[in-house]
């Protein structure tokens, strides 16, 4: 193969950063399987005063670990524009996220055991303002131990 092609090929891969789409249930049965990994997953972003959580969109089977979540500074395009949209300050929002996730540290302000590095949102399906769980709007799952399926849309 001629040199030309091999750089061409080079450069190609580094701008197709393929991720692997997942389900949120999927991540909770085994989180470290997908340490280092690049992920795309529908679920729902919390954030307020100290939190940055994501959380499972529907119950799931398992217990759902705790994930802190950044959002990366170089968001663009239609990305950024949807982050934009986001309430200040705090707020729910129900999307597609891909990003890079990561198992095995200490995450955030409660030394998370898994970090999400969102850098393309998609998908925005639900946005609220709220801070607090009793205040969740219905399509915010509730009551979800032991896998009981009270969520609505």
């Amino acid at each position: 193969m001629p040199l030309g092609w091999l750089v061409v090929l080079l450069i190609a891969n580094l701008f197709n950063v393929s991720s692997h789409e997942i389900s949120y249930c999927e991540l909770a049965q085994n989180p470290s399987a997908f340490s280092g990994n690049r992920i795309r997953v529908r679920a729902v972003y919390r954030y307020a005063f100290e939190i940055q959580r994501l959380e499972a969109p529907a119950c799931c089977s398992e217990p759902v670990p705790k994930i802190w979540v950044e959002i990366d500074a170089t968001l663009e395009g239609t990305s950024r524009k949807l982050f934009h949209k986001f309430p200040k300050r705090e707020g729910l929002v129900l999307a597609t996220f891909t990003g890079t996730f990561e198992s095995g540290g200490t995450y955030g302000t409660f030394a998370d055991r898994h970090k999400f590095t969102i850098d393309q949102i998609e998908n925005v399906e639900r946005i609220a303002r709220s801070s607090r769980k009793q205040d969740d709007p219905s399509w915010v799952p509730k009551n979800c131990e032991g896998g009981c399926p009270h969520y609505h849309f």
